[in-house]
This record gives structure tokens, C-alpha cells and sequence, in this order.
């Protein structure tokens, strides 16, 4: 189905992990850690990935990195650390 001015687009699959991890890869992400080093740190949490339950790969977090959802909660967490000029 292409989606015209009169049809308005499907918003998409819904975000499958939880909001919690996401900001925890993103903050990871922040402090310069690699997809892998993210990956080993989800795991010793004891977080897995939403859609098997298993251990999470370098592959696993850049695909969560890179989604919408993702995306959204990064510009959310950059507009609270905006400083308020005065």
C-alpha cells in the first residue's frame, strides 16, 4: 500500500524494547563504548534482547541503536539536558 495525502502512514512496528535498555545502550553509546562493549554490558546486567531472550551481540545493539524509536528517546534525553539560559 503506498500511502498518499489522503491516507495517513502506518506508524510502524511498536517499539520491542523496553525503555529502560534502550537508555542504557544510548548512555553507553555517550560514554564512547563500542556496539561490543555495549553488548557485554547488557549481558552482565542480565538484560536480553526483547525478541528471543538471548544474549545480546554487537549486532543486536547497533540494530537498537539505529531504530526510530531509538532516535526519539535520544532527541527526549538531549532536550532535558538542554541548560536553561537566563
Amino acid at each position: 500500500m503506498v500511502a498518499t495525502a489522503l491516507q495517513p502512514r502506518r506508524p510502524g512496528r511498536p517499539p520491542l524494547c523496553s525503555r529502560e535498555t534502550t537508555i542504557r545502550a544510548i548512555e553507553l553509546q555517550e560514554q564512547g563504548l563500542s556496539y561490543q562493549k555495549i553488548a557485554d554490558v547488557l549481558n552482565a546486567e542480565g538484560r536480553r534482547t526483547p525478541e528471543s531472550g538471548s544474549l545480546w551481540l554487537k549486532s543486536s545493539v547497533n540494530r537498537l541503536l539505529y531504530t526510530q524509536y531509538a532516535r526519539e528517546m535520544r532527541r527526549e534525553l538531549e532536550g532535558k539536558r538542554q541548560p536553561i539560559h537566563a
